[in-house]
């Protein structure tokens, strides 16, 4: 009989092979599947994991990965960070985290067991807006100061106010230089020295300033600063000669709000070579943008140097509107509101500042109605025109300018339109209007007549209507 050794070897092995055993003191066959049965099969791990069960049920063993924070070092479990520390425990080796939300997670140590602690449930809610409301403050309040790092200490208001008042002998008052007309406006020029380089007026709006407003003004320019609205003075004047200050302040009292401006040496009143009133302030020669103002010299105090003109919408309380620097006794007033009432005063200006506001005289914008001397087209209908669409601009010269003009389209030249159209003022002596396409077709003349029928005029040349 051949030994093992002498046996052909066998190219693989199945479960199916047989091999000899002894079976009480028999020998019988068995095949490997058989005789391996019962037996651990071979394990084949990744290095550095675990054997466990993590499978329902009994059964064979399963690999298991270690997690973060543990180590499989030699034949030993070792922990080597906690959550919240880096793996050497030093926190400052982490990522900055940007401002904490109140959702953000936070490692705490709770009875030896690490816990995850919402940032909101670590301060328990209490941020500045949330906090308890603090009782009057007092010297040994304290609060938060990081001195000469980010090192926070405490400090206390006692301690604080040393270092203020050491800030307070240097501190300067801002300087604002005005060379226009300008409102006062607590957020702009309260506490504040307003150096007047031109002529100008300032205008006191009670609402914009609020009670314990106050400036200083200084006038440096070469003509008159004028205090407009009811501003009351030291000095019964309502202007700054050149040269002068005067500290100026909002005050409500029982009586109300007022301001008061204390000019000069603050005397009760005007100087001796102060303006009195101006005369007999009149409005005359209205155009739908302009006034024609007169009035007559003081009758008392010194003779004025200038005159200033204020103006204002009528049924309005501020003086918005200003000409200064008048050398004569009257001025007309441009830049107006078509079809407005205005209510204007003048002031005389003398080599102290000016004078009592002079009494208040009412103008309109409406011009005045008066009979049409002449028309002189300039603009008129030419070439061809498709009927009973749009209209057609028309415009003339009109003499006195003043005057209101009208109008319109007839198909004779003998013959005045039948419907008229209104002019407006458009500047100078210019008046104009868009007159209704004529409704039929035809040959039609362009027609212009004061509105009380004065001075009737034709443009020689007709158009035609398709």
């Amino acid at each position: 009989m051949p030994t093992i050794s002498q046996l052909p070897i066998a190219a693989s092995v199945t479960a199916g092979d047989t091999v000899p055993i002894s079976q009480n003191g028999a020998a019988h066959s068995v095949s490997i599947g058989a005789l391996l049965s019962e037996t651990q099969p071979a394990l084949v791990l990744a290095q550095g994991n675990l054997l466990g069960r993590i499978s329902l049920g009994p059964g064979g063993p399963e690999e298991i990965a270690i997690g973060t924070g543990l180590l499989l070092n030699a034949s030993t479990l070792q922990v080597v960070s906690v959550p919240g520390t880096s793996s050497n425990g030093d926190l400052r080796a982490l990522p900055l985290a940007t401002a904490p939300t109140g959702q953000d997670l936070i490692g705490i140590d709770q009875t030896g067991t690490i816990h995850a602690i919402s940032y909101a449930n670590l301060i328990n809610g209490q941020t500045i807006d949330s906090a308890p409301p603090a009782a009057a403050a007092s010297d040994s309040d304290t609060f938060w100061v990081g001195q000469g790092g980010n090192t926070m200490v405490g400090q206390s208001f006692s301690a604080v106010w040393p270092w203020i008042a050491s800030k307070l002998v240097s501190f300067k008052t801002p300087v604002i230089e005005i060379g226009v007309n300008t409102t006062l406006d607590g957020t702009v020029h309260n506490a504040r020295i307003l150096v007047c380089s031109q002529p100008l007026t300032l205008t006191p709006i009670l609402s914009n300033m609020g009670s314990g407003f106050q400036c200083e003004v200084v006038n440096l320019s070469a003509g008159t600063v004028l205090l407009a609205g009811t501003t009351i003075s030291s000095t019964g004047i309502s202007s700054l000669a050149p040269g002068q200050a005067a500290t100026v302040r909002c005050l409500t009292y029982s009586g109300g709000t007022v301001v008061y401006a204390s000019i000069g040496n603050g005397s009760s009143s005007p100087p001796a070579n102060a303006s009195g009133a101006v005369d007999g302030l009149a409005v005359t020669n209205a155009t739908p943008n302009s006034v024609l103002l007169s009035w007559q010299a003081p009758s008392s105090g010194a003779a004025p140097t200038s005159y200033t003109i204020q103006y204002r919408e009528s049924g309005t309380s501020n003086w918005t509107g200003s000409v200064s620097g008048i050398l004569g006794t009257n001025r007309t007033v441009t830049g107006l509101n078509a079809n407005t009432a205005y209510d204007f005063v003048a002031i005389a200006v003398s080599s102290s500042g000016g004078g009592p506001l002079s009494a208040v005289a009412t103008g309109s914008t409406t011009a005045q109605l008066s009979s049409v001397t002449s028309i002189v087209w300039n603009i008129a209908p030419s070439g061809s025109y498709v009927h009973g669409s749009g209209a057609i601009g028309v415009n003339a010269h009109v003499a006195p300018p003043t005057s209101a003009v009208q109008f319109g389209f007839s198909n004779a030249a003998t013959v005045a339109p039948s419907s008229w159209t209104a002019g407006s003022f458009v500047n100078t002596d210019l008046w104009g209007a868009y007159v209704p396409m004529p409704a039929t077709a035809g040959t039609w003349y362009a027609w212009a007549a004061g509105t009380d029928g004065s001075a009737p005029t034709i443009y020689t040349t007709a158009f035609t209507v398709t």
